[in-house]
């Protein structure tokens, strides 16, 4: 039987300026929900060895790292190098995801000294999108971290409105947390059990579990899937799995 762990922000009630969400969940990865108030400036220096990935919420905002600079509304992905300070300087109350992962053993090298530029800002919206065999035709799946941009990780989202579903699927080669969009509201499938999440949750998925999630009536569906591995089995996975459907469409 699993242990299924799972954590709700309330927005309006949490006081508190940074969050650890699920501390010890996945080996290697710490989330952590912050908030900043208008004004307020977050400066995160690098670490040789960890990879820093922030998705925005909401909140407006303006990110710079590596001498790019760019004021942002809304959701937004932002990964600093390994050796650049991320600023966040809000201009209205901003929430933050902020994902730390360590990098595995055997690519720290190519992690210190990457072939692409940094840092990577990839908006919401424009993500690529693609497609599954375990979603409908109905569901909008976007790609906002393919999985060779931060070794050992991938981050993406799914979207649709009831009824749909994604099927129930297992896969012990990738560890996996949910983050549910404020407007999400679905029941999230983990072998035999039906457990509910609502928005600003995150909720482990028990590595090697058959999980799938559904959505009834006109509730909407979206959420981030954030997934971490080790070796080749998670990148063949995700390379034969994700299908880029060359569209941008949209509810």
């Amino acid at each position: 039987m699993y242990n299924i762990e799972m954590i709700q922000m309330d927005p309006v009630l949490q006081k508190e300026a940074c969050v650890p969400m699920l501390p010890g969940a996945i080996p290697g990865a710490t989330v952590l929900l912050r908030t900043l108030a208008a004004g307020e400036t977050l400066s995160v220096e690098p670490e040789e060895d960890r990879a820093f990935i922030f998705l925005s919420i909401d909140g407006k905002f303006h990110f710079s790292a590596g001498g790019k600079e760019c004021d942002v509304s809304g959701r937004c992905v932002f990964i600093p190098s390994a050796s650049q300070t991320a600023v966040f300087r809000a201009e209205t109350k901003t929430r933050l995801l902020e994902i730390l992962w360590e990098i595995p053993a055997d690519r720290r090298e190519e992690w210190k000294h990457p072939v692409r530029e940094f840092p990577y800002i990839q908006d919401y919206l424009s993500s690529v999108q693609y497609r599954d065999k375990n979603k409908s035709d109905k569901t909008i799946s976007r790609e906002m971290v393919r999985q060779r941009i931060v070794p050992g990780f991938c981050m993406g989202s799914v979207e649709s409105y009831g009824y749909d579903k994604v099927a129930q699927h297992p896969h012990p080669m990738l560890d996996q947390f949910f983050f549910s969009f404020p407007e999400n509201d679905v029941d999230v499938l983990i072998d035999d059990f039906k457990v509910p999440m609502k928005g600003d949750t995150l909720l482990h998925i028990p590595l090697g579990s058959n999980h799938g999630v559904e959505v009834l009536g006109s509730n909407h569906m979206h959420y981030i899937w954030i997934d971490f591995f080790l070796g080749q089995a998670g990148l063949d996975r995700l390379d034969s799995s994700h299908k880029h459907t060359g569209q941008m469409r949209s509810f």
